[in-house]
């Protein structure tokens, strides 16, 4: 069954500005302790099913990514990149037939024990499996 995380991980690094922006640095739940910046992590918050007399019809999940980098510019930026490919985006993310993409939340902070930026945006996907 399609995975959402690595379909979207997989769409936004076929973007020519997003993958010359972070290289193959977007990752699914976690990042390397040793990563070099900038990096995204793609996490799932939520995942809702619903259901069609017993077939699974349309699924509802929160994703969040989280951008870091060491600076505050490219945090934003990059960050940016990523809103405006997402955004409002509907059609094809692999083997999965989007519907809808949402920003829910964003937010920045600045992490002084680990010394970065992060920028998060939590999207709400409304997707189905072709």
């Amino acid at each position: 069954m399609a995975e959402i995380t690595s379909s979207l991980r997989t769409f936004l690094l076929e973007d020519n500005v997003i993958s010359g922006a972070f290289g193959q640095r977007i990752h699914e739940a976690f990042a390397p302790d040793t990563q070099t910046y900038p990096f995204a992590i793609i996490r799932i918050v939520t995942d809702q099913p619903s259901y069609v007399q017993s077939t699974e019809a349309l699924r509802e999940t929160i994703v969040q990514i989280d951008i870091y980098d060491d600076d505050i510019a490219g945090c934003i930026t990059n960050s940016n990149y990523i809103r405006a490919k997402l955004t409002g985006y509907k059609g094809l993310m692999g083997d999965i037939e989007v519907g809808a993409i949402f920003v829910r939340e964003s937010r920045r902070d600045w992490a002084p024990e680990a010394r970065h930026f992060r920028a998060l945006h939590q999207y709400e996907i409304k997707w189905t499996v072709i």
